[in-house]
C-alpha cells in the first residue's frame, strides 16, 4: 500500500467536495444534523447567480457543500478524502438521517492530471461505503509542460 504523497507528481491539482442537496431541509438544518458548517451553501428559492441581462431564476433545492479546496493544497486526492472522512463524513448515522429526510449526498473529486490517475485506499473505500456516499471524479487532462 502506498502512503499519501502530497506532491503527487502526475496530478496538477485536486480537491474533494461533499455535496448535500434537499428540497425539504435548508442549509442551517443540514449543518445542525451533520455538525459542520458548509464552505458554500444556498437555499431553495434564492435567486441563482447569473448574467445581469438574463431572466432571474431561483434554486429548486437547497445545497450544502463542504469543499477541501482551501483546506488542503495536497495534490493527492487521498489527502482530500481524509479531510472529509475525518470531518463531515465521520458520523455515518447523521448522514443516514439526512438521507431519510430526503437529502441526496455524494462526493465529487476534481482532478487534473498529466498522466496516470487518482488512487484511494481500502480504508477510504470502507469509510466512504459506511458513510453511504457515492464518489465520482471530474477528470481533466493537462498536457505536460515542455522542458
Amino acid at each position: 500500500m502506498h502512503e499519501i504523497d502530497d506532491e503527487y507528481a502526475t496530478c496538477t491539482g485536486t480537491y474533494a467536495t461533499l455535496r448535500i442537496t434537499s428540497k425539504v431541509l435548508d442549509p442551517e438544518q443540514i449543518s445542525t444534523l451533520i455538525g459542520f458548517e458548509p464552505t458554500r451553501s444556498f437555499k431553495k428559492g434564492e435567486v441563482r447567480t447569473q448574467h445581469p441581462s438574463a431572466k432571474s431564476k431561483t434554486h429548486a433545492w437547497s445545497g450544502w457543500f463542504y469543499s477541501t479546496k482551501e483546506l488542503s493544497h495536497s495534490r493527492d486526492c487521498r489527502r482530500h478524502l481524509e479531510v472529509l472522512l475525518a470531518g463531515p463524513l465521520k458520523d455515518s448515522s447523521s448522514l443516514g438521517q439526512l438521507r431519510e429526510s430526503g437529502c441526496e449526498t455524494d462526493v465529487a473529486v476534481m482532478y487534473g492530471y498529466t498522466q496516470g490517475g487518482p488512487t484511494i485506499s481500502p480504508q477510504q473505500m470502507l469509510g466512504l461505503a459506511e458513510a453511504g456516499v457515492e464518489v465520482w471524479w471530474d477528470l481533466y487532462h493537462e498536457p505536460e509542460a515542455d522542458e
